[in-house]
């Protein structure tokens, strides 16, 4: 593993090298290419604008293709484009050679990390993202030092020729890496993939702390430099005040990966927040040479926190919920770089509006509503894992009877999505939705068997479906259910006996995580079969090793019945991967004669 590792901490490094390089070496291509302010703003913002325009389709392409394989090819990039930044000799040669490579930035860190968080273990993996931080935090400490003395004793280009020729041997080192051997290639539509990371707490926490991170870094970025030039401080002193703040940060990120997953949480992530915009005050109170660099030095183990806890959020997150990790990176990568260009530009313009102490409340505002939503949504994890004892999937599985297990269901019932989605990544309703999707119309008419709280109602609903019925045995579930207002009418009903609805009533009948041991016995299909119109499809959701007793033989008879037409036989996946990724299940699809 360690030959996937280094290569790709090498890339981090090297590339996070070139791209605060070219900060304190703006001046000097200037000078020497005869720049103009606008040609030398527009060479500073090419790699970022490059990094946000392909962010997000080449981590999709990752997904597709493999992480190893676009990762290798952003470091061929790379290679070629800082080599171009070295021998640029006029303006268009160094625009197009910073735009290339920002280009393979923004792949770097879309195809990288998803390498990375495929190719580890879950123990692993937290603290070897986060440590991916930690190297770009040594990167942007060192880069400008490096960069400047070297060009100061030799040539502007000289710093770049060098990077080069060490990203040639990464690049070697990359191709002999290992792959990623828990990778399969994905082909989910861009919708799916936004909808998933919206619902997934972890992914939408990371973009969250990443949008945070642009917003208020380039806010502050243009507005301390400023206040304190304007105090007199001089600019190779504001540029060590920075590289002190930058030690700072470094230092605790290799603290924070090295805690891992134990760091890696929603608490952690709004506590530094919080802390973020507390420091903010300093600056807000005071206009002061002293508060300003007060507040460089505080800000940085708390931004050095939210920063190296993305990664490893965004890639549990992605990884229960069996989301491209390609596409999350990518999606990263893109609030990072949208968040960072609208940052200092809308900084400036509240700071010309209004002055600067409106752009600084702003930013603490934005901070303690980041904060407040993260410790927020913290807390309600802690809330799921501390009903380990009260929500037992033995308790339910072992039930003895429909009775006990109605019962069950009735005293879980406020805790069950939570426990469920949140603990255990629970997955079967979106794969029922999507199958869904592809074989009936949205204006079906559909009955959710066994809808619990709602969950593959939910998601029926998100996939366009419009016309929703669902019946279970819980009364306290199905209270929870009708609070989604996403069904037309819920009924108490038992799978296994005559369902309160008339014959042929329906287009189909779907059912998430409902068919197993204890809850439906296989006559419970000839239900199904009875209040679906001929034509009409059953979507359901079996164990993919072994069947519910009594399952293999009624679907026998169905099909030879004919009253059953096999259509679609799903992949099989898992649908607990958090509380039973041992459990695989495919998504089956009849078709009603």
């Amino acid at each position: 593993m360690r030959r996937t590792l280094v290569p790709i901490y090498a890339l981090v490094l090297l590339e996070t090298l070139v791209w605060i390089a070219i900060v304190p070496l703006a001046p000097t291509f200037a000078a020497e290419l005869h720049l103009s302010p606008v040609e030398t703003g527009m060479i500073l913002s090419a790699a970022s604008l490059a990094a946000l325009v392909i962010a997000l389709p080449f981590g999709r392409l990752a997904d597709r293709v493999g992480a190893r394989r676009v990762t290798i090819a952003s470091a061929v990039l790379f290679t070629l484009s800082t080599l171009g930044q070295g021998l640029a000799d006029e303006f268009w040669s160094l625009l197009l050679s910073r735009a290339m490579f920002g280009l393979a930035f923004g792949t770097m860190w879309g195809a990288g990390a998803a390498w990375l968080s495929d190719s580890l273990t879950d123990e692993r993996r937290a603290g070897a993202l986060a440590a991916a931080t930690t190297v770009s935090g040594v990167g942007f400490t060192v880069g400008p030092v490096f960069a400047g003395t070297l060009a100061d004793r030799s040539d502007t280009g000289t710093p770049f020729l060098l990077v080069a020729a060490a990203a040639a041997a990464v690049t070697g080192a990359l191709v002999v890496a290992a792959p990623a051997a828990t990778w399969h290639s994905t082909h989910e539509h861009l919708p799916d993939v936004l909808r998933a990371a919206g619902r997934d707490k972890l992914v939408l926490a990371a973009i969250v702390i990443i949008a945070l991170i642009g917003l208020v870094g380039g806010g502050v970025n243009l507005l301390v430099p400023l206040r304190l030039r304007a105090n007199g401080v001089s600019a190779g002193e504001i540029g060590l005040l920075f590289s002190v703040g930058s030690g700072i940060y470094t230092v605790v990120s290799a603290v924070v990966a090295r805690l891992g997953a134990r760091a890696a949480s929603l608490r952690v992530g709004g506590a530094a927040a919080l802390g973020t915009g507390g420091s903010l005050l300093l600056v807000l109170v005071s206009s002061s040479t002293l508060a300003a660099s007060a507040f460089v030095l505080l800000r940085a183990p708390f931004w050095s926190t939210m920063d190296t806890i993305i990664l490893p959020l965004a890639a549990a997150g992605a990884h229960r919920s069996s989301i491209g990790r390609g596409s999350v990176m990518g999606l990263l990568t893109l609030g990072w770089a949208a968040a960072s260009t609208v940052g200092p530009l809308l900084a400036g313009a509240i700071s010309s509006a209004a002055g600067d102490t409106v752009a600084f409340a702003t930013m603490v505002v934005w901070c303690v509503l980041a904060g407040v939503w993260l410790l927020r949504r913290g807390r309600r994890s802690r809330q799921s894992a501390s009903i380990g004892a009260t929500f037992d999937l033995d308790r339910l599985y072992g039930a003895p009877n429909l009775d006990d297990l109605r019962e069950e269901y009735d005293r879980i019932a406020s805790v069950y999505d939570e426990a469920l989605v949140d603990g255990m990544g629970y997955r079967s309703p979106q794969a029922v939705a999507e199958v869904a999707r592809k074989i009936l119309p949205p204006d079906a008419l559909l009955l959710d068997a066994g809808a619990g709280t709602g969950l593959l109602g939910v998601a029926l609903a998100e996939a366009g479906f419009t016309q929703l019925d669902g019946m279970d045995m819980s009364r306290e579930m199905l209270a929870h259910a009708a609070r989604t207002h996403v069904y037309r009418d819920l009924r108490e009903g038992r799978l296994g006996e005559r369902l309160d609805y008339e014959t042929g009533t329906y287009d189909g009948v779907a059912s998430a995580g409902v068919l197993t041991t204890g809850h439906a016995p296989a006559r419970c299909l000839d239900e199904f079969v009875r209040v679906t119109r001929p034509g009409g499809h059953l979507i359901f959701t079996l164990r993919a090793d072994r069947m519910p007793p009594g399952y293999a033989d009624k679907l026998a008879e169905l099909k030879r019945t004919r009253r059953l037409e096999l259509v679609e036989k799903g992949d099989e996946f898992q649908a607990l991967p958090v509380g039973e990724p041992e459990v695989l299940v495919r998504v089956w699809v009849f078709r009603v004669g």
